[in-house]
């Protein structure tokens, strides 16, 4: 069997990239995307300038300001962004029809079927890295492979702005002084585990049966087994469905009355489900996440056997899943967030269940009155007591954040 040639390709701090080739002024200077310092949402990009001084993505923006506070933060421009996304993914799919976007400035490239068309790939690569960093003006960092997994690590190992190949039969001596952080399965909490094992190493890993992982960590031990290992058989596809879609809200002003945030809970509903119809995406999984005014956050999910797409009965759930989370003596919320995930494009129906023909054409038809007035052209019953309670069509309460479609 051959071996695979994969690429990952990821433009390097995108958002603030952009904002530098729109304003020169920008260069060099720490520059945090996202919002304003005062504000209660968080990065979504930090420039690497703004990363010596420890600024991450994810991170909340009076955070950032108390670690940089000379950076520049600005809120940004999706429409921008999506537009030089559009251009990039372009670019690639020139070179092979086996191109995935992984989001919006990474993508995974699969050489392999076009081994009659190039000479080598390395140097296919090199030419596809100068071209895309010429007609964009962005920095990418690249990275090449056997597999996914091997091809996404070695761009790390490249950034930023470089190349790195792991070639045949390297494979193991590129993992082996690798941090087992490294590893997309590995989280925080499987690191302390780790950890009090002594392992810090992916080969030092190696050293542990799988059995052992599988004893430690269920099902993610088993995968954890194989990411060690490099072994990953997934495929580059070119049309994916999304991982998840996602709504939430950081309030300005931290909230504890249930009414509010149940009516608030359905409107993220709501809004949610507006992009599972638009792709014909049903959810498996259920979460509702909650951050306190503490800024701890916990979430709780729900698996199920039948996927939903309507607004209904996802809210149902949700808001099931939220009592579970909320409780007057506690503390109040800054952050309330839906999600679905265990995203499918079509849902089998059991013998006992009745097709509704007439639910889906009435979410149809709300769909095109709101695409032609406005959101808040429709609202729900729940979502009318919140805009009497809280105006939040004037968005007086709180910050309404974009969606977020994972991949």
């Amino acid at each position: 069997m051959k071996r695979r040639f994969i690429v990952h390709i990821d433009i390097d701090a995108f958002f603030a990239a952009v904002e530098v080739l729109l304003d020169p002024s920008l260069k060099s200077k720490p520059l945090i995307v996202g919002g304003l310092p005062h504000e209660r949402g968080v990065a979504s990009t930090a420039s690497y300038e703004a990363r010596k001084y420890g600024v991450h993505s994810g991170m909340p923006l009076r955070k950032a300001y108390q670690l940089c506070p000379n950076g520049i933060f600005i809120r940004g421009n999706y429409q921008i962004y999506k537009t030089f996304s559009e251009k990039f993914f372009h670019l690639l799919s020139r070179y092979t029809p086996d191109v995935e976007e992984a989001s919006l400035d990474e993508a995974y490239l699969e050489l392999t079927r076009c081994r009659p068309l190039y000479s080598s790939f390395s140097r296919t690569v090199r030419e596809i890295k100068q071209e895309v960093e010429r007609k964009l003006g962005l920095t990418v960092s690249v990275g090449a492979g056997p597999s996914k997994l091997l091809a996404k690590l070695a761009t790390t190992k490249a950034k930023p702005g470089g190349f790195f190949e792991i070639e045949p039969d390297r494979e193991e001596e590129f993992l082996r002084n690798l941090g087992i952080e490294s590893l997309p399965g590995i989280g925080p909490k499987a690191q302390v585990i780790l950890w009090m094992l002594n392992i810090h190493k992916i080969g030092d890993l190696w050293t542990l049966p799988r059995a052992t992982l599988h004893s430690l960590f269920g099902l993610n031990g088993d995968e954890l087994y194989l990411q060690s290992r490099g072994i990953d058989s997934r495929p580059v596809t070119s049309v994916s469905v999304p991982k998840s879609v996602s709504r939430e809200t950081t309030f300005l002003e931290d909230l504890w009355d249930k009414r509010l945030l149940l009516a608030h809970l359905a409107y993220l509903c709501d809004r949610l489900t507006l992009p599972l119809r638009q792709g014909g995406l049903f959810a498996h999984i259920i979460e509702v996440k909650v951050r306190y005014s503490d800024f701890k956050t916990e979430a709780r999910r729900r698996l199920l056997l039948t996927p939903l797409q309507e607004m209904e009965k996802i809210y149902r759930i949700a808001q099931d899943l939220f009592l579970q989370l909320f409780s007057p003596s506690r503390l109040s919320l800054r952050l309330v967030g839906v999600k679905a995930s265990g995203l499918v494009r079509s849902r089998p129906l059991s013998l006992f269940e009745r097709y509704s023909e007439r639910q889906e054409r009435l979410g149809f038809a709300v769909d095109q009155v709101r695409e032609k007035y406005g959101f808040g052209s429709l609202l729900t019953v729940r979502e009318k007591m919140l805009e009497s309670l809280y105006g939040f069509e004037k968005k007086r309460g709180f910050i309404l954040k974009t969606a977020s479609l994972t991949k």
